[in-house]
């Protein structure tokens, strides 16, 4: 927890490792359905929606327990499949594959706390070698100092604009399709996530 105090909600690299974790213990089946014979103490009903509850009561911050909905899952899910689903169209464009890409740079704060091991697990990151996965940081910020303050950096700005080209996903028929697939745990190919396939056990 942050600065080691009893929890009050859960961030967004937390609930990537929350549902790759429930995933793996089969307390979540591969559409996203939570398995509530699974852990019937912790599966409840809030407002008429099966929930996680991941710390009761006595255990938060603020006297309320912190759960994991049904709705959240689903929505992690949608978002989950539409990046994995975005960075296979984009790499496909190109004709290479993810085996060919040697260094992915994860950008953001969000880029800091992501584990890539969790996120491959829930299929929203390639499952290639963890090795090959970066965080940024702040890169926006940093390149726009950088831009702002050193000549060179622009110039190299500018060089790189002229050389960028759009996909609109929204009118690609090959993002519609894969999307499908990829809004599962971790895809309906599982021989796209060879060790998340392992840890399937249940």
């Amino acid at each position: 927890t942050k600065d080691g105090k009893a929890p009050e909600g859960l961030c967004g690299s937390g609930i990537i490792d929350l549902l790759a974790a429930m995933f793996v213990a089969g307390l979540v089946d591969p559409t996203g359905k939570l398995v509530v014979d699974r852990d019937s103490a912790r599966m409840q009903q809030v407002g008429g929606e099966w929930v996680y509850v991941v710390a009761d009561p006595h255990e938060t911050g603020h006297g309320e327990p912190v759960y994991i909905s049904q709705s959240d899952i689903k929505n992690l899910i949608r978002s989950k499949g539409a990046m994995y689903t975005i960075l296979n169209v984009v790499i496909q464009s190109v004709g290479i594959g993810f085996e060919d890409i040697e260094s992915f740079y994860v950008a953001g704060a969000f880029g800091n706390y992501i584990d890539p091991k969790k996120a491959i697990t829930i299929g929203m990151l390639p499952d290639v070698p963890l090795e090959r996965f970066k965080g940024l940081g702040n890169a926006a910020g940093t390149g726009a100092i950088e831009a702002l303050t050193w000549r060179k950096a622009r110039k190299e700005v500018e060089e790189i604009c002229d050389k960028i080209t759009y996909l609109e996903m929204n009118v690609r028929g090959d993002f519609m399709n894969q999307l499908t697939g990829s809004l599962f745990l971790p895809h309906t190919d599982l021989t796209r996530f060879p060790s998340a396939a392992e840890m399937m056990k249940w």
